[in-house]
């Protein structure tokens, strides 16, 4: 998800103890032996299980609820259904397929190194999982989200140009406002975007194709016209399911829209 306001926790406010043990593991292995399409980390067979539960449930969601591209980018860049990715190798296959890397990341990204990196063809993200007792929600960026949704859609070379425009524009911008305005467009679009498909409202945004709890109601949620501006004038709050949605007639349409948006930012 964004990195410009996502600091949040379990329920109560605080992370229980076993995943907050868990998470300074991973910030340790990654500080040891982190960097570019790196696998750093070991995961153990109860993440692996907590990851097969979750893949699976999505994975029978996404031929009802995803867009066209989002599931030819599936057979493009597949992920283990029973077991945690070796990201490194990951990496390497995004990176054969589009240039992409991917950069494991100790801790949150500031908003602007996170978009800005991907100028640079890289893409930040986290190796730990969501907590075991919540394992179909996380009210912030897990592994699951990042490779899922980022990941598997940055396989698509039109959503990679994309990702690369959302980063010169973010390098560029001269104030808070710009960047403000850049990081709603890219909530509204690659985190939450949905397109007109087959009659239907379908997901190609990173933070409904990793959520089974929004996917699963996507036909309830309140749907607006795509539109940049109203984008950029609508709040969004990342801790819980969304209140609104923009869908654009055709991911034509999207890419269309957004490259003309982040080439006058």
């Amino acid at each position: 998800m964004n990195r410009a306001d996502e600091h949040h926790v379990e329920e109560g406010g605080r992370l229980d103890d076993s995943c907050a043990r868990r998470r300074k593991q991973i910030s340790a292995a990654i500080r040891r032996a982190g960097g570019l399409n790196s696998n750093p980390v070991a995961y153990s067979a109860e993440e692996d299980l907590l990851w097969g539960t979750m893949v699976s449930k999505l994975n029978a969601l996404h031929p009802c609820v995803a867009s066209s591209s989002y599931l030819r980018a599936k057979e493009r860049l597949p992920l283990p259904a029973h077991h945690t990715p070796r990201v490194g190798d990951l990496g390497q296959r995004l990176n054969n397929s589009t240039g992409f890397r991917l950069l494991p990341v100790d801790g949150l990204t500031p908003v602007v190194d996170f978009y800005g990196r991907f100028a640079d063809d890289i893409f930040s993200t986290a190796l730990y999982l969501r907590c075991p007792s919540r394992p179909h929600y996380s009210p912030e960026p897990d592994m699951l989200h990042e490779l899922v949704g980022h990941v598997v859609m940055l396989s698509d070379p039109l959503f990679a140009d994309l990702y690369r425009l959302f980063g010169e524009a973010a390098n560029n911008a001269t104030s808070e406002q710009d960047l403000q305005a850049i990081s709603r467009v890219f909530w509204f679009t690659m985190e939450t975007g949905l397109v007109q498909e087959d009659g239907r409202a379908k997901a190609y945004g990173a933070a409904l194709l990793s959520s089974s709890g929004e996917l699963a109601n996507l036909s309830t949620y309140p749907v607006e016209k795509f539109s940049i501006q109203e984008m950029i004038e609508s709040d969004y709050d990342i801790s819980t399911y969304q209140g609104k949605l923009f869908m654009a007639r055709s991911v034509d349409e999207m890419a269309s829209e957004v490259s003309s948006f982040l080439k006058r930012a």
